[in-house]
């Protein structure tokens, strides 16, 4: 009877529990979602593995004359971020501040950008206020009448708890949204620049000069190449002298400033002349002392003839001191056997020697030669081959009669 019975079946009793495994399915035909129920809001540890970080903000502050804040009330039980997946917060990221209610960035005196850093220790959280100062952070002091600010920080979370508007406003956005900072402080300052320190930053659409940058630079050049002509033209006319102080001068007969350089030129044409005259002798002088010949410059000149002179006057001082020294005379009582007597008072000029033995006057050249120096000048005498002697007890003794020569 097996062909009347159709075709054999599994009926669903028949499948055992947990009977199903992979093997059991096509992995090239997959199962609708339509058919599977999973509940996806049940499974929020996949958002909460997955960090981001966001921006919290706090308004209102008073900061008048403070350089930091105890903001451990506004942080909270937060506890310190130290790593890529801990949530907490960030030591490391800067602390925006605006003026409370703007989006207008705080600028120090050369307008750079204010902004803070957080401090943790044993749960207290301090907020320090600094700005660039000459290339290097540098602490910063708000003004005694300073406005009140707003600030916001950075906190590690998870996306199972991030706040809605934290796409479109980067988590409790400042009020106008994302101005850029620098960009803002470089406009303050260029406008400083262009204003000058009263100037205003309105967004009015208006111009705030009278004139023009573009026109004031025209006129400028304008002015500078008129007042230039201006000045070509006094130093051109009669009254051009008076520019360079010489019209009252009376070396100068010029009245224009090239009369004044000519009279210059020429002075300095009559001086050349004359020096390039005396730079050399075409003949020895009628005393001889200064030589003919060619001496460069006059300065070289000048030396030949200090030269000259400088030993000229030495001889003539020599001459001098030899005539006016005045007389002298010693006395020795000889000791036996001295051949010389060296002079003890000074050189005795020539021709002016008397020299006495025991009261008997000698005679040069015969009981006597004299002992001279290389300049003629005596300074003792010789009695080879006789000696001086003791006779008895009794010496010979020598009187000397001389005019000194120096």
């Amino acid at each position: 009877m097996a062909g009347t019975r159709g075709i054999a079946r599994f009926r669903g009793e028949q499948l055992n529990n947990k009977l199903l495994r992979n093997q059991h399915f096509d992995e090239a035909n997959k199962i609708a979602e339509k058919y599977i129920d999973l509940q996806f809001h049940n499974h929020r540890e996949i958002l909460e593995d997955t960090k981001i970080d966001v921006f919290v903000q706090v308004n209102g502050k008073a900061v008048a004359g403070s350089t930091q804040l105890d903001v451990s009330g506004d942080i909270g039980t937060r506890a310190v971020s130290t790593g890529d997946k801990v949530e907490g917060v960030l030591l490391t990221e800067k602390v925006q501040l605006r003026v409370t209610g703007t989006d207008s960035p705080i600028g120090d005196s050369d307008s750079d950008v204010v902004y803070g850093r957080l401090e943790e220790s044993k749960g207290s959280y301090l907020l320090r206020f600094y700005s660039v100062e000459g290339g290097k952070e540098q602490p910063y002091t708000f003004a005694a009448k300073a406005d009140k600010i707003d600030y916001r920080f950075v906190i590690r979370t998870n996306l199972s708890v991030i706040p809605p508007d934290t796409i479109i406003r980067g988590g409790s956005g400042f009020v106008e949204g994302a101005t850029d900072a620098k960009a803002y402080m470089n406009l303050v300052q260029l406008m400083k620049d262009v204003y000058g320190s009263t100037g205003r930053l309105d967004n009015d659409g208006n111009p705030n000069l009278e004139v023009s940058i573009q026109d004031q630079l025209s006129r400028e050049v304008q002015d500078r190449k008129d007042a230039d002509q201006a000045i070509q033209d006094r130093l051109a006319s009669a009254a051009g002298a008076q520019l360079i102080g010489v019209a009252t001068d009376s070396n100068y007969s010029g009245v224009t400033l090239q009369a004044a350089l000519s009279n210059v030129a020429k002075r300095l044409k009559s001086s050349e002349e004359l020096m390039n005259g005396i730079s050399d002798r075409d003949a020895d002088s009628a005393s001889g002392y200064f030589k003919a010949g060619d001496y460069g410059n006059a300065e070289g000149r000048i030396l030949d003839l200090e030269k000259a002179a400088d030993a000229a006057f030495k001889a003539l001082s020599v001459k001098v001191g030899t005539i006016e020294a005045a007389a002298e005379e010693e006395v020795f009582e000889a000791a036996g056997g001295e051949s010389e007597y060296t002079l003890k008072k000074g050189k005795a000029k020539d021709k002016t020697v008397r020299l006495a033995i025991n009261g008997q006057l000698q005679t040069p050249g015969i009981n006597f030669t004299y002992i001279k120096d290389e300049g003629g000048l005596i300074t003792g005498f010789n009695f080879t081959p006789d000696t001086l002697k003791v006779v008895e007890n009794v010496p010979d003794v020598l009187f000397i009669q001389y005019q000194k020569a120096e």
